[in-house]
């Protein structure tokens, strides 16, 4: 579900909903909806109760009538703060900034969707990839927190680094040697001193090394 920008804005002010105690099923960032601030290219502030849906690759909240709905349209949104945390609007969807410095690096949070079938005899189950979420996003089912228990979410996450104005992107720390060879035997060696894994905190960590040779 879509709403208008003018229409964005009167639901969002004063909205607040309990999402305490409920699950999640790794289809959001957070097991909860949380607090944020959304700041608007025409510099207009507004707060609110949001959560970042990783199979729709939208930012989501709850309307006033009760239904989780999607932020739109995101063209005209600058920053979407939630505490520290930053996400800009990027292709039609948000990147949460990991680090700026000589080279920005975003993370875009996606996640693969399965659904694991009835019983097809002789005591065992069939899971298939799910590439048509279109029956969740008609029943509004993707919105909540907790899937069907039928349907599997399997988060990963690209990673992108912005070179000469240009997003490369990669999704392991050794990817990085082809982005800028000319640091190959810089980036190997700091890779192997540090024991730099493909995490989160590993892909900043030499992001940020890099940005300072």
């Amino acid at each position: 579900m879509k709403i208008t920008y003018i229409g964005l804005i009167i639901l969002l002010s004063g909205i607040s909903i309990n999402t305490k105690g409920q699950n999640t099923n790794h289809h959001f960032i957070f097991d909860q909806f949380r607090e944020a601030t959304v700041l608007y290219k025409n510099q207009k502030r507004t707060h609110a109760t949001l959560n970042y849906n990783k199979a729709t690759e939208e930012m989501i909240y709850t309307s006033q009538e009760g239904k989780n709905m999607a932020l739109y349209p995101i063209d005209q949104i600058d920053t979407v703060y939630f505490d520290k945390r930053k996400f800009v609007p990027v292709d039609n969807r948000f990147y949460e900034v990991l680090s700026r410095n000589k080279y920005t690096l975003y993370a875009s949070y996606r996640c693969r969707m399965s659904i694991q079938a009835q019983n097809i005899g002789y005591g065992t189950s069939s899971t298939t990839a799910v590439d048509n979420i279109s029956s969740l996003n008609t029943s509004g089912e993707i919105y909540q927190l907790k899937l069907p228990e039928n349907y599997k979410a399997e988060p990963y996450v690209l990673y992108y680094i912005e070179v000469d104005n240009q997003l490369k992107k990669f999704t392991k720390a050794k990817e990085l040697v082809k982005l800028f060879p000319d640091l190959k035997k810089e980036i190997a060696l700091f890779i192997k001193k540090n024991r730099i894994k493909n995490d989160t905190e590993s892909i900043v960590k030499i992001v940020d090394f890099i940005s300072g040779l």
